[in-house]
């Protein structure tokens, strides 16, 4: 396009997180823990003190790969019941004994189930499955980060709306931290988190160093 300057990448759940912690659901934490399915598998990222905690060779925060099931699906990174393959909308419409069609992505297909057929019992009964699932990797990931905020996007977003309790009781009965008072669940705020995270992760030599920049 012409523009000359320094280019960014960054995982996309990753700039979620930073755009959640700065402008949506996750002002105000320290540290702040967001997980999010969008079409296919599943992502996660860590805020500590505002900054994203990306790891030694920015591989950090793979939670897509927790095992949840250890009878479960084969997972493509060689395990088995992962929350990759375990809570994403291909494992909700499978649970749910939805055949995917072509029309519209497995999210919205997800989406549709939920808001449209959630009283039908094989519909609830796969929500109540995942929501299990994902609030036991939720469980494992509070006992090791001890974040004191959660933030939730795509398919695990419709999963808490449906039944907030039920998840937030799985993560609280499994977790340490839960069990002492309690972690905040809560669903992204921003509709296009990481599109605003990607914004940032652009403005941050700015913030860093703002009389250095112009040179």
């Amino acid at each position: 396009a012409g523009i000359e300057g320094p280019a960014f990448a960054a995982n996309d759940v990753n700039l979620a997180a930073l755009a959640e912690h700065r402008h949506g659901a996750g002002r105000g934490a320290r540290d702040l823990l967001c997980v999010a399915t969008g079409h296919r598998g599943v992502g996660g990222a860590l805020v500590l003190d505002g900054r994203l905690h990306t790891g030694s060779s920015g591989l950090a925060l793979e939670v897509g790969h927790l095992a949840v099931n250890p009878e479960g699906r084969p997972c493509h990174c060689g395990s088995r019941g992962c929350l990759d393959v375990e809570t994403d909308p291909l494992a909700f419409l499978t649970a749910a004994r939805r055949e995917p069609g072509p029309e519209v992505s497995l999210l919205q297909q997800s989406y549709d189930l939920i808001r449209e057929h959630y009283t039908d019992p094989a519909v609830r009964t796969a929500t109540e499955t995942l929501i299990d699932r994902l609030g036991l990797g939720l469980a494992g990931l509070v006992n090791i980060l001890n974040p004191d905020r959660i933030v939730l996007g795509g398919l695990h977003r419709a999963l808490l709306d449906a039944d907030p309790e039920r998840l937030r009781a799985v993560v609280a009965g499994r977790s340490l931290w839960g069990q002492s008072g309690g972690v905040p669940i809560l669903p992204c705020g921003l509709d296009h988190n990481s599109l605003v995270g990607a914004a940032e992760l652009a403005w941050q030599p700015v913030l860093d160093d703002p009389l250095g920049v112009p040179a």
